[in-house]
């Protein structure tokens, strides 16, 4: 069925929950009929974004409720307008108000208060520490048996990097780890999540390091919540881009083969890889006031999606944007977004995902997925339901 049929009769299974306020663009068929959580859409959501792109990079979205921008300029500029493009969303999409969703003046307080964490020496002095937890995971592949890259591979090397970043003992760890499956929701999962810390809090270095270099503007709650979001920031994404880069070494052979016998190449694999499978394809942001992008008019407001994904996949910016080359310079990908918002853990996730590669294709260098590879229902790990059995 072509893709327009398909998302016909998508619209007549939902109804419209926005109308956009102020002039704009005409709405296009695609835009009209388009909702982005269908679970055909999420399943590989390139082709529908390719189909939009064709007539304009921002497009509400009324099956959704919200604004999409698609287009690399567009994106880019957004993200570096914080007081048109406000990180303060509605409370049904935050995570934290601390950092992640929060603006100026606060947020450039609470951005200088964890850079030390996360400066080119702390960073660096966590690659042997990675490598080391790579190579035991790994442990079960090398003896013969089957591995799933994401649960057994990319979540716990994720979460014990960043609790040896963070100064979490191993029973904090445990009782961290334990909180994950348990809750119905998201909210109470945060909350759980704030109960184990902050019970937790006298024994983790950096939280009476926060209260310190804050110089008491921020409170004790606040401290648990910043550490609550540098936890769920640096194992959610992370161990996404870990399996993301596993599956698209198994899509690419020549490649692989390419990058095991030369491993200098793997910066280069690494930024494709997240250039390609982003571990978050949108971000959210609330406009301020009226703002035109590409001579569409935004009303203030209005909720809006910066779809990094499709961003990275702009043939205005990138050349063969679908394919993976590793001799793509400059890469400019906007998987860790832009601007004072710019993920304060980009360095360290790179490392991550760089180490976990460097050791499997030393050790595994042959690994295979059990599953024939054109059986796989996806394209990314933007559903943590979703598994990739490795064997060697």
């Amino acid at each position: 069925m072509p893709l327009s049929g398909k998302l016909n009769r998508l619209a007549s299974r939902f109804r419209q929950r926005f109308t956009p306020t102020g002039r704009s663009a005409p709405l296009l068929s695609t835009a009209e009929t388009l909702d982005l959580s269908a679970p055909d859409v999420a399943l590989d959501p390139f082709p529908y974004y390719e189909e939009l792109r064709q007539s304009g990079p921002v497009h509400f979205l009324p099956r959704n409720g919200f604004w999409l921008v698609i287009g690399f300029d567009e994106l880019s500029f957004a993200l570096l307008q914080p007081q048109l493009f406000s990180s303060r969303v509605p409370d049904w999409l935050a995570v934290d108000d601390v950092l992640l969703g929060c603006d100026p003046p606060e947020h450039t307080l609470v951005r200088r208060v964890v850079g030390h964490l996360f400066s080119a020496p702390a960073v660096a002095a966590q690659n042997a520490f990675a490598e080391q937890a790579a190579e035991r995971l790994l442990k079960p592949l090398r003896a013969g048996g089957t591995l799933d890259a994401l649960r057994d591979f990319g979540a716990p090397l994720s979460e014990e990097v960043v609790a040896h970043l963070l100064g979490f003992d191993e029973p904090t760890l445990a009782a961290v780890r334990a909180t994950q499956g348990k809750a119905n929701d998201l909210s109470q999962w945060l909350a759980s999540l704030d109960s184990v810390i902050g019970t937790a809090a006298n024994r983790i270095p950096i939280y009476r390091q926060i209260l310190q270099d804050s110089d008491g503007r921020l409170d004790e709650a606040q401290a648990v919540s910043l550490i609550r979001l540098l936890w769920i920031a640096g194992t959610t994404t992370t161990r996404r881009a870990i399996a993301s880069s596993v599956l698209l070494l198994l899509r690419h052979s020549s490649i692989r083969s390419e990058v095991a016998s030369d491993q200098s190449l793997l910066p280069a694999f690494v930024e494709e890889s997240l250039r390609l499978q982003p571990p978050e394809h949108s971000i959210s942001r609330v406009v301020t006031t009226e703002v035109e992008l590409s001579g569409v008019k935004i009303p203030a407001g209005a909720l809006v999606k910066l779809c990094l994904a499709a961003a990275n996949r702009d043939p205005a910016q990138f050349s063969d944007p679908a394919s993976l080359l590793l001799s793509r310079k400059p890469n400019l990908q906007l998987s860790f977004g832009g601007g004072i918002h710019r993920c304060v853990g980009a360095a360290l996730a790179r490392l991550e995902v760089t180490a976990a590669l460097r050791v499997l294709l030393r050790l595994a260098p042959q690994f295979r997925s059990v599953q024939p590879l054109d059986t796989l229902p996806f394209v990314g790990f933007n559903n943590d339901s979703e598994q990739l059995v490795i064997e060697c």
